[in-house]
C-alpha cells in the first residue's frame, strides 16, 4: 500500500531532519473512526500528522492540486481527496462522512489553510463533519520552527466528544463557534507544552 510505504520512508527522514518527538500517544483511540485536527503553519504539517498517528488516515487538499494528472493520481493513492476552498463543497463533505462512517480516520486542519498568525480562525465544516458522523475529535498541536535539525514536537490531546450536539439543527455561526473551540484545544496543547519548557 502506497500510504504505508510513504509513511515508512518519511519517518526516518523526518526524524533525521526535524528531530521530531510525539507526546501523548496514549490519547489516540485504539480503534474506530475519529477525526484528527491540527494547527497548520507549513505545507509539511500533513506529513507530521501522518507519521505521528499510527492509523491510516485520509486527508483533504485543495482541488487545484489535482489538476496535474500525475500528482492527482499520487494523491489519490495516498488517500487524499479534493475539496473546494472558500465554499460549501457538498461532495467533499459527503466524502468525509463516507470515510468516517466506514470506521476510518480523517485528518482535517480547522483553519482551512496555512495560518502563520496568532489569529484564531476555523472553518464551520470541521464541526459539521464531526457532529454529523458522531465521531470524536483528536486535537494535535505541531510545535516547530520547521528548520532542519531543530526539535519538532507533535502533541496529541485527549479526544473531544461533541455528543451534546448530536441530532441538533445548528446554525453556521454555531458550527464556527464549535470549530473555534477545537482550535482552542489545539492552542492549549501548544501553550501547555511551551510553558513546560519555560518552567
Amino acid at each position: 500500500m502506497l500510504y504505508s510505504f510513504a509513511r515508512a520512508l518519511l519517518i526516518p527522514i523526518f526524524l533525521f531532519f526535524y528531530n521530531y518527538r510525539v507526546i501523548g500517544r496514549e490519547n489516540i483511540p485504539k480503534d474506530g473512526a475519529y477525526i484528527v485536527c491540527s494547527n497548520h503553519v507549513s505545507a509539511i504539517d500533513p506529513i507530521f500528522v501522518g507519521i505521528s498517528i499510527p492509523h491510516r488516515m485520509y486527508f483533504m487538499a485543495k482541488v487545484e492540486l489535482f489538476k496535474n494528472k500525475l500528482i492527482g493520481a499520487l494523491m489519490h493513492g495516498l488517500g487524499v481527496f479534493p475539496i473546494k476552498r472558500g465554499e460549501a463543497d457538498i461532495k467533499g463533505i459527503k466524502t468525509s462522512l463516507k470515510i468516517l462512517n466506514s470506521g476510518k480516520v480523517l485528518a482535517l486542519f480547522p483553519e482551512g489553510t496555512r495560518n502563520k498568525t496568532d489569529e484564531a480562525i476555523a472553518e464551520p465544516g470541521i464541526a459539521m463533519i464531526a457532529i454529523r458522523s458522531k465521531t470524536p475529535v483528536v486535537p494535535v498541536a505541531i510545535i516547530s520552527s520547521y528548520k532542519f535539525f531543530r526539535r519538532t514536537r507533535v502533541v496529541i490531546g485527549k479526544p473531544v466528544e461533541l455528543a451534546e450536539y448530536y441530532g441538533k439543527k445548528l446554525l453556521n455561526e454555531e458550527y464556527i463557534k464549535i470549530s473555534l473551540g477545537i482550535m482552542d484545544k489545539i492552542n492549549e496543547l501548544k501553550r501547555d507544552e511551551e510553558d513546560g519548557d519555560n518552567s
